[in-house]
């Protein structure tokens, strides 16, 4: 049985597959609810929805028209690239994402910061997720912003739940004999935003 904020969530990533279809892009769900969707099923609530999307700027004005007539509330916060997404306790935010032929690059933190990965690690086929198709960013990707947090942010600390979550990617990775030395080479990140405030391996 789900709860009445896991319908909304459901209800949320059918509209952000949709809408992102509409305008040929993507947007990959990243964060806690990707295991939920790799698994098939909610398995703990979620307070919201992380997500990058393919050339957000060039298609943001056109899928911000859309959400607004879903009754949505819409916010973007230009320094950051960050666009927000809103509606009955349900929230989402949205980063950009671009490509190059072998290289994704998610700017988290705008142009003062951002991840380089392997764009294979974004896979072409959405895994379905109760009764929606939802592209997520996969389990290279979410060992790798766990296992070297400090890619993304120097102060951030490993939460009981992303602890959890390490684990679940580490077997994940042996599993399909991915080497987790390997998936960590092919990461490297650039951060103005901390290298001003003097932080060092950037």
């Amino acid at each position: 049985m789900l709860s009445e904020n896991q319908v909304l969530q459901l209800r949320f990533l059918r509209d952000i597959f949709e809408i992102s279809r509409l305008f040929s892009t993507k947007t990959y769900v990243w964060g806690g609810l990707v295991i939920d969707i790799l698994e098939g099923r909610f398995l703990r609530e979620h307070g919201d929805i992380d997500c990058y999307t393919l050339n957000l700027l060039d298609v943001r004005e056109a899928i911000n028209e859309l959400f607004l007539r879903r009754g949505y509330a819409t916010e973007f916060v230009p320094g950051l690239d960050m666009y927000t997404v809103k509606n009955k306790g349900c929230h989402a935010a949205f980063n950009r994402l671009e490509m190059n032929d072998k290289t994704a690059m998610w700017r988290h933190i705008g142009d003062k910061g951002t991840l380089f990965f392997p764009r294979v690690w974004l896979k072409d086929t959405p895994p379905a997720f109760y009764d929606t198709s939802v592209y997520i960013s996969g389990i290279e990707f979410e060992y790798a912003i766990k296992a070297k947090v400090e890619i993304l942010s120097p102060e951030w600390h490993l939460r009981e739940t992303d602890k959890i979550s390490l684990d679940y990617y580490t077997q994940a990775l042996k599993q399909q004999n991915i080497s987790p030395e390997s998936v960590l080479s092919q990461v490297r990140s650039d951060n103005p935003y901390w290298r001003e405030k003097g932080y060092k391996g950037y």
